[in-house]
């Protein structure tokens, strides 16, 4: 029983969101608070953005972050209910502010994908969508895989909580049904050589997650 609690608990350190950035923003360096800054990261890959982009992005999101962070205060001296209504609101405004400075840096479709990516409740990243942004890829074909990539990010289920309350198989199974029509449609888009390249960096990215998986379920089991 203490098993699965600490691999609930190190689910919850991997796939939470804007509102976990906050919050492990807070905690102490190391441990859990190295997961900090995947919310951006997980927005870059839903819109595909190039290198460039990605970079921007991830710095103007910190700055933002720890802006917010700075005026909210001590959130661990929070209730419960008052850290939720405090991260809800940071995340809003995170989302308007990074909204407003990357005007410019990035197309309108991707400007409008940004709440609503940032929004989500919890997420966790997607191998193939990590790949996909890695790719060397011509600007049309990043404008063509964006609103696909957006779509599935939205659709992506959360791995916790399970049981009452959390995803069904019914959701799983529609989030199943989005992957394979995105991965179907990307192929189309991506030249024979460009969908070899996605495979292997697919690969990697996967077995790269396997291992930080691991290493959290080793700290989990250390823990108890």
């Amino acid at each position: 029983m203490m098993k699965r609690i600490a691999w609930q608990l190190v689910v919850v350190a991997l796939v939470v969101g804007m509102a976990a950035d906050f919050a492990l923003a807070q905690a102490p360096q190391g441990g859990r608070g190295g997961f900090r800054g995947r919310t951006a990261e997980i927005l870059c890959d839903a819109l595909v953005l190039n290198t460039a982009q990605s970079e921007k992005v991830t710095a103007t999101y910190q700055e933002i972050n720890e802006k917010l962070r700075s005026e909210a205060g001590d959130m661990q001296s929070m209730s419960r209910e008052e850290r939720m209504e405090q991260m809800t609101k940071m995340q809003k405004e995170a989302a308007a502010a990074l909204k407003k400075e990357m005007a410019g840096t990035l197309s309108e479709k991707a400007l409008e994908a940004i709440e609503p990516v940032l929004a989500l409740r919890v997420m966790m990243p997607d191998a193939q969508l990590r790949a996909l942004r890695s790719l060397d890829l011509k600007d049309e074909q990043r404008a063509k895989l964006q609103p696909l990539a957006t779509e599935l990010t939205l659709a992506m289920v959360p791995s916790f909580p399970r049981g009452e309350g959390g995803p069904g198989e019914e959701a799983q199974k529609k989030f199943d049904d989005a992957k394979a029509s995105f991965m179907a449609k990307a192929s189309e888009i991506l030249t024979g050589e460009q969908n070899e390249a996605w495979k292997v960096k697919a690969d990697a990215v996967q077995k790269e997650q396997e291992e930080m998986r691991q290493q959290m379920r080793n700290r989990g089991t250390r823990g108890q």
